[in-house]
């Protein structure tokens, strides 16, 4: 309502300033408001109904032209047709219901049609400017809620309980094995290294993703005694898809987390692709270790974070085996979605 009656004031005092300029024109002259007032109702009545048609008109190519899209086309296209619905309506209407001379009517084309073109420029200037600050105000709530979620799985890698695990292990590994204390202290610190160097990326490469998930496997090795056993089966053509950064690797930590891992009951974890579409991580299940709060916070995570990237659904299946099924993203076809 705020709107239209903006609109009717606006359209009200063009109606008093064109008849004030063409009166004076043709007169060089103004004569007393009081004899003129059913000529400045017409010109009043007259800008209102043009005013609100281009107003509709306008509304109508919003939904059907995109300015963000198709600028040129929804400047023009709008442009040209209220152009001519100006001229139709003062023609038609300025002889038949308002009593016009053709001087006047030639008269209120002719700034009808500047006050439009006038009109049309700041009206895609600002819808130019009003999409801009959406988008832009979208990508920082975008990039705000990635960031989010990733410190959430980053807190997870780098969390003191996790940091006592690897150094317990460590110790233990001084007094038995020093060469594998050796290989465990560097593949921890690679493992460290990817978290703290990839925190602020969006994506990274599945290249890069699984070289990760290898080196936090051999820690997940030595500590479980070799009961975990990981087969990754990717091929070639889509090692440089992209992945958000500890997807995979959150995916196997679930699974250790998940289940009981023995001599008795080894864990097997499984990383393959279906079709070139798909990233596939499967587990086998095993005796539950201990009630685990954060394992569907976890996958929820991973759901938020493919949101940003693809339509494609990760899709979770809990029958004989966990399995994670993962959208393929590359990098032609990754698209940043709204939050």
């Amino acid at each position: 309502m705020r709107k239209h009656g903006l609109l009717a004031l606006g359209c009200t005092g063009l109606g008093v300033l064109l008849f004030i300029f063409i009166y004076y024109s043709e007169n060089g002259s103004l004569a007393s408001a009081r004899l003129l007032w059913k000529k400045y109702l017409m010109f009043i009545a007259l800008t209102n109904a043009i005013g609100f048609s281009i107003f509709q008109v306008d509304r109508l190519f919003n939904h059907i032209i995109d300015w963000k899209n198709n600028f040129l086309l929804r400047f023009m296209g709008g442009l040209l047709t209220n152009i001519l619905l100006v001229v139709l309506f003062i023609n038609v209407t300025g002889n038949y219901f308002f009593g016009l001379t053709a001087e006047e009517i030639l008269k209120l084309t002719i700034v009808f049609t500047l006050v439009v073109f006038i009109y049309e420029i700041f009206y895609g200037l600002f819808y130019s400017y009003y999409h801009y600050a959406v988008t832009q105000a979208e990508q920082l709530k975008s990039d705000r809620w990635q960031l989010e979620l990733q410190f959430e799985s980053l807190k997870n890698q780098i969390s003191p309980h996790y940091l006592f695990n690897c150094l317990n292990t460590v110790s233990s590994l001084l007094f038995k094995d020093t060469q594998v204390a050796e290989e465990f202290i560097r593949r921890m610190a690679d493992t460290f290294r990817y978290v703290l160097s990839h925190q602020k990326q969006k994506l990274v490469s599945l290249r890069e993703e699984l070289e990760f998930v290898k080196a936090y496997y051999f820690l997940l090795q030595v500590r479980y005694e070799y009961h975990l056993r990981l087969d990754i089966n990717i091929p070639q053509n889509i090692l440089d898809s992209q992945v958000p950064p500890m997807t995979l690797q959150l995916l196997v930590e679930n699974a250790v987390k998940h289940n009981k891992i023995s001599k008795e009951t080894p864990l097997f974890v499984y990383i393959s692709a279906q079709d070139n579409t798909h990233i596939l991580i499967s587990n086998s299940k095993t005796t539950a270790a201990q009630p685990i709060t954060s394992f569907r916070v976890g996958l929820e995570n991973i759901h938020k974070r493919y949101r940003f990237f693809t339509k494609e659904k990760v899709i979770v299946k809990d029958d004989d085996k966990f399995l994670v099924q993962l959208p393929v993203l590359k990098k032609e076809k990754i698209k940043f979605a709204k939050a």
